[in-house]
């Protein structure tokens, strides 16, 4: 059921950024902030997201109340599109929708996201030697994102894409491990 979700969800998203796109402007990123806006206040409010995924109310209920809510705060663009999917019953895959746009659209804009999760604080300095380093290997913009998470030990994890490497302490000992156990 879910490859099926992500499977609507990339069509809706591809058409979505088709149309966008025409539009001009910067349509497809309002676009794509309007669909991360959306999912967080779902998320955030469930009775909402509840009602939206009642099959009891109908979906003229559903486009009214959303308009009510996003009129003035979306693109147009997204309005249609949430209207659309009030019509087809097609609200649930708002998440995977927005997710497949996101990535179509860093794509088209060549940009590619990662996250950079280091054991302390990392100076500005240091990251952006390794933003300017991975933007060069790349080829490509570099949207980084910067944690901390002080139970890595020591080192630093990137994640690019669903590649993961992973050079820190608690990884090289949970590799230890791994290896020990296996004797």
């Amino acid at each position: 059921m879910r490859t099926e979700l992500q499977g609507v969800a990339a069509q809706y998203a591809e058409a979505v950024l088709d149309l966008a796109t025409a539009a001009g402007g910067d349509t497809a990123d309002a676009v794509g902030n309007d669909l991360l806006l959306l999912n967080q206040l779902l998320e955030q409010n469930r009775q909402f997201a509840t009602v939206l995924e009642l099959p009891s109310v109908n979906a003229e209920e559903k486009k009214a109340l959303l308009k009510e809510i996003l009129k003035g705060k979306v693109n147009e663009l997204t309005l249609r599109l949430l209207d659309l999917l009030a019509d087809k019953r097609r609200l649930e895959i708002l998440g995977p929708l927005e997710h497949q746009y996101r990535e179509l659209l860093n794509k088209k804009n060549n940009l590619v996201s990662a996250s950079l999760v280091s054991s302390e604080k990392l100076s500005d300095q240091a990251v952006a030697n390794i933003k300017a380093r991975l933007t060069e290997h790349l080829g490509k913009r570099l949207e980084l994102e910067v944690k901390v998470d002080p139970s890595l030990i020591g080192g630093v994890v990137l994640r690019l894409g669903d590649q993961v490497i992973d050079g820190s302490l608690k990884g090289q000992l949970k590799a230890i491990e791994k290896a020990l156990l296996a004797v």
